[in-house]
């Protein structure tokens, strides 16, 4: 949260970084506050109380998934989001959607056209993407021998980071903006959906 949201204060006029968790606020409060234009505030996603209309632009990357109710977050945003504003939200990719999914924190997971779907009963336009991690032949072999992605449960972070340096690329808690691809296209390897969304046509 405090990351992502100081890259877009860099280019916008004034950003709100939301978390309904206060060490999270207090931690971006801390590393992120390093633009005039950039505050942090604790929020509950579904009601926020900001005010009807308050953003031009929303971005939520991958916490729908963790919402008990999506469709009530989704209401909440078109409710604070201008008419002519951009809602960017994003969720991991999965093969089926599954109301039950591994992740004990995930709610929901959705296929591409689910997602589409959801997004799309409540906003006129809806353009999907996929994000992409950089990969390297040798990392694209260790993550097909962990078939039961076994790794994020029983090794620690340290063994993970290791690995992960060995094959050429970096750890998720690691990553960089320059790890990411996000295109459109086939989105049969995405690790993630992102959805551009608004009321214009």
């Amino acid at each position: 949260m405090g990351y992502g949201s100081l890259h877009l204060a860099a280019i916008g006029k004034s950003v709100v970084g939301a978390d309904i968790d206060m060490s999270a606020i207090s931690y971006a409060q801390q590393h992120y506050r390093a633009r005039d234009n950039l505050s942090f505030i604790q929020a509950d996603a579904m009601r926020t109380g900001f005010a009807e209309s308050q953003f031009d632009v929303i971005c939520s990357f991958e916490t729908i998934e963790h919402m008990r109710d999506p469709n009530a977050f989704l209401v909440e945003i078109k409710r604070v989001l201008t008419p002519g504003g951009v809602f960017i939200v994003s969720t991991p990719r999965v093969t089926r959607s599954d109301s039950r999914p591994d992740n004990p924190y995930h709610f929901q997971e959705w296929n591409t056209l689910d997602f589409q779907r959801l997004i799309s009963g409540y906003f006129k336009s809806v353009e999907i993407f996929g994000q992409f991690r950089m990969e390297t032949s040798v990392s694209r072999w260790l993550k097909r021998l962990d078939v039961l992605k076994l790794r994020k449960w029983l090794l620690p972070l340290w063994v993970i980071r290791r690995a992960a340096h060995a094959s050429g690329v970096r750890a998720t808690p690691d990553l960089h903006l320059e790890d990411i691809c996000i295109r459109s296209g086939d989105l049969g390897k995405a690790s993630e959906i992102v959805a551009v969304a608004s009321d214009e046509n």
